[in-house]
């Protein structure tokens, strides 16, 4: 299951009154990678990577990523390209 979040496209969270709840905002130097790359799709990722592991998210090492993400994948990574938390991230 390489692309899983592809999967959640198009699915919302709502509240108790069913009212779609907006995706927060990613910082700038968070940008997805791969096929149909989205904000949602990235968040899922980032979100699970933080959930089931207590290893540091890098993102995707390699820039032959971009090329062909299903050959160039480190499947311990969600799909986004590499980054640093910056302190202006954390504020």
């Amino acid at each position: 299951q390489l692309f899983w979040e592809k999967r959640l496209q198009g699915l919302s969270a709502s509240d108790v009154s069913e009212e779609i709840i907006k995706c927060m905002e990613l910082p700038k130097g968070l940008q997805g990678v791969g096929p149909g790359a989205s904000t949602e799709s990235l968040l899922s990722a980032v979100a699970s990577a933080l959930h089931t592991s207590s290893a540091p998210i890098t993102g995707q090492n390699s820039a032959a990523v971009e090329k062909n993400p299903g050959i160039w994948l480190n499947t311990a990574q969600p799909l986004c390209r590499a980054f640093v938390v910056t302190d202006e991230d954390i504020r």
